[in-house]
């Protein structure tokens, strides 16, 4: 990934039910840059093979077949008591580069962000959505910061 050009972009799809109910989608992380084609940097983005590069907290996170916003899988988070179906992912970035988290979402109370920046930490969340909407987020990576954690 280069750090020039336009912003790095994680795009994908997530979505979210309320409590019980569905979470669907998948998260890719994409570097753009006019001289270099993308490069993936997120792990199993689509939740194509499971949750292959996944960690969901107390067992919250499944990977299932519908409804996804596009591809075959998206990923279904069920929180349960104090648990917020929180999925994570430790992903390589370049130092003081401008990265964009970007996911689709549907369901309630649907969140997306970014951790261990080196600068200022970064999430974004939809209250309600019955349709598919689209998260989007923007952070910088420290002078010395090599990797950071999404999650959803």
């Amino acid at each position: 990934m280069e750090r020039t050009g336009p912003p790095a972009r994680f795009t994908g799809l997530v979505a979210a039910f309320s409590a019980a109910l569905l979470a669907a989608g998948g998260l890719t992380a994409l570097a753009p840059s006019a001289a270099a084609a993308d490069v993936d940097l997120a792990r199993n983005g689509g939740f194509e093979s499971g949750l292959d590069g996944w960690s969901c907290t107390g067992g919250s996170g499944a990977a299932v077949s519908t409804p996804a916003h596009s591809g075959t899988s998206a990923l279904r988070a069920t929180p349960a008591g104090g648990d917020n179906a929180k999925c994570s992912q430790v992903v390589n970035v370049q130092p003081d580069s401008t990265y964009t988290l970007s996911s689709w979402v549907q369901g309630s109370y649907v969140y997306l962000g970014a951790s261990g920046t080196g600068t200022t930490d970064v999430s974004t969340w939809a209250q309600s959505s019955a349709d598919w909407k689209q998260l989007t987020t923007t952070f910088k990576t420290g002078p010395s910061t090599t990797s950071v954690t999404v999650y959803t």
